[in-house]
Parts: structure tokens; sequence; C-alpha cells
């Protein structure tokens, strides 16, 4: 019998959000038996070869690929402290992504990445790094209708998943180098979009940089934070539109702008374009109204279509079936569909808490 991947089998586990506890009970054997079987101190039974694609919901020859398991790194954002299962499930769904935009890449020319470089520590901040990437992309004054797009025409692909409490991670692909920014597609239009803002700052500012620590350690995060404001909303031309802010006018810039409005007053106070006390009074009425967890006034979503269009190619052009794509990408149909069409899938297994 050829020999399962066990990388690829720690792989799929954890893509499924499952310990080699809860996996074990899955296939009834014991614990142990996975933990060898991971660290390749054990051969895989067949009992546990013809279980394991139907309990982990992947196709047979998935797990025979004979490829070496570089997990995704990069630079991530999310909204509360994600449990190390959780990092894991979302590190490990990413990777199958990253994978399979490789694959896909192999029949097309994808844009050429066009990524300017910014030393913030030698050319200046991260908010001057956001001015010049305006100027190097050629982007006009005012807001930006479609930062998606201007994304993608510049190389980066954006991969939309369900990533959970997890906002976005951007990275280079660890075969092909290719930039991919992934983005949790549950989240509302404007945090999408202040994620695609924020990420490019990695790849401009920080990714192949040597980060030196000043007189007080950098902040990559708060960089991308200001990088991303000022890419929305330069400060030049919001400034004046601050004069006189209620939630009134918060509302009406955040339907020009096409952020939300809690930025905005973020924006507002750094700037001191506000005191003190006007910023207090508004994040009251802010939370008066309910509007910390769900603001007013949605926005247009960006147009994230790259990889939908390397899909679309494929079925529509390439003569392929979606069943086929899903047998090159070694995803079932129903995975195919969940993940990159955003079909429902049932549960596909249950734990069997007091198994033998």
């Amino acid at each position: 019998m050829d020999t399962m991947n066990r990388e690829i089998i720690a792989l799929a586990r954890e893509s499924r959000g499952l310990t080699q506890i809860e996996l074990s009970e899955l296939l009834g054997v014991k614990q142990g038996t996975i933990s060898k079987i991971e660290n390749g101190t054990l051969d895989v039974s067949e009992q546990v070869a013809e279980l394991l694609p139907s309990v982990l919901g992947y196709p047979k020859d998935l797990f025979y690929l004979d490829k070496r398991i570089i997990k995704v790194e990069g630079h991530y954002r999310k909204k509360v402290s994600l449990s190390v299962k959780e990092v894991k499930k979302y590190v490990a769904k990413m990777t199958f992504t990253e994978w399979h935009i490789n694959k896909l890449s192999d029949s097309l020319d994808l844009p050429r990445p066009n990524i300017p470089s910014w030393d913030i520590g030698v050319d200046g901040s991260a908010k001057d790094a956001a001015r010049f990437v305006r100027e190097y992309w050629k982007i006009p004054r005012g807001r930006i209708n479609d930062l998606a797009s201007i994304l993608e025409d510049n190389g980066i692909v954006i991969a939309p998943l369900d990533l959970g409490d997890m906002d976005g991670l951007s990275t280079y692909s660890a075969e092909y180098n290719i930039p991919i920014l992934y983005v949790n597609r549950n989240r509302p239009a404007d945090r999408i979009r202040n994620t695609l803002a924020h990420e490019p700052c990695h790849y401009v500012c920080h990714f192949g940089k040597k980060i030196a620590p000043y007189k007080e350690e950098r902040d990559i995060e708060q960089e991308a934070n200001d990088f991303a404001s000022e890419l929305l909303m330069p400060e030049n031309e919001i400034r004046p539109q601050l004069v006189g802010l209620n939630m009134e006018k918060l509302g009406d810039l955040k339907r020009y702008w096409k952020v939300s409005m809690q930025s905005i007053l973020v924006k507002a106070r750094k700037m001191e374009a506000i005191t003190e006390n006007q910023s207090k009074y508004l994040w009251r009425q802010i939370s008066y109204l309910g509007y910390r967890t769900k603001e007013p006034y949605e926005i247009q979503p960006d147009n994230i279509s790259l990889l939908k269009e390397l899909l679309e190619v494929h079925i529509n052009d390439m003569g392929y079936s979606k069943e086929e794509v899903a047998r090159l990408l070694h995803l079932t149909t129903d995975d195919f569909e969940h993940v990159y069409y955003g079909a429902t899938v049932k549960p596909r297994f249950q734990i069997r808490r007091n198994a033998a």
C-alpha cells in the first residue's frame, strides 16, 4: 500500500478544527495512534487509511500527495484573541488555498506584482508611505471606490475565506512567491475594506525589511493602521470636512469615504481636528446608539474578483466542470462550492465523546 503523507493528515485535521484526541475518537483509535502517525513513527493502518478521507472530508488522493508542507506565515489582523486551535485551523485553510492558487496559476498568467518598497526607518512614516502608494498606483484624489480592484490589478491575489475571528492575513506563497491577501468574507464591507487597506502596508513597508527597534519598540500593526487610514482618507482632503463634526456628519462622511464612522472619529481625534471632549461626546453617542457593534449606512463591497476569475476561466474557457476543478484542487465538490462559492455545507461528522 502507498504511504499516506503524515504532514497532510495533520494539516487536514487542523483545517477541520480537530485536535488529535477528537480525530482519534472519530476514527475509534487511541490518541497515541494519531500522534505517532503524524510524527512519522507509525504507519497508517488499512482501517485508518480507509476512514480518514470520509472523516476529514477530503478526497483520498490528497493524502497520498508527495508534497512538502510549508504553512502560511505572514501578518494577520484579528478581532479577539484566538486560541491555538483556531489559529491552526485558519492557517491550515489558508495553506490549502495557497496550494489552489498556485495550481490554478499554472495554466494562466496572473497580473505581475507591482508593489513599491518603502522603508519607514529611512523614507518616512507609514502615512508618508500611504501617500507614496496612492501616487505610485496613480490613485485619483478623493475616495477610493474599489480598492480590491486596484490591489488585484497590481498583482495581489485576494482570497475571501471564512476565517472566524481573524480579519485577514498578508503573505507570499511559498512556492511561487505570489502575494496573497486573505480576508474574512463574513465581515461587514467597511471592515473588509479596512483590511484591504491595512495589509498592503506589510507588503510595502515590512516584508523583506529588517525591522530594527528605535528608542521604543516598533509597532508594525499600528504603522499598518496609520497607513490604512491615510490611504483611504488622506488628511489634507478630509480635514476641511471634519469641521463641526457630529453624528449626522459622521454618517455622511462614511457614505462618501466608504469607511466606518468609528474610523473617521479616530482619525479626526488623531489629527486634532476635534477636541478630546468632542471626541468623548461622539463616542458616547456611538455607544448609546449601538453603533459600536453595528453601524448604519451599509457601504458597497469592493469587487474582489481575481480568484473567482481564475476558477471561471477554467470552467468557462478551458472546458472544466466544477467537479473537475474540485478534483484538480483535491477538494470534494461540496467543499469546493463552500470555499469558493459560499455554499452552505452540512456538518460532515459528529465527535463521539465516549468512543472506545
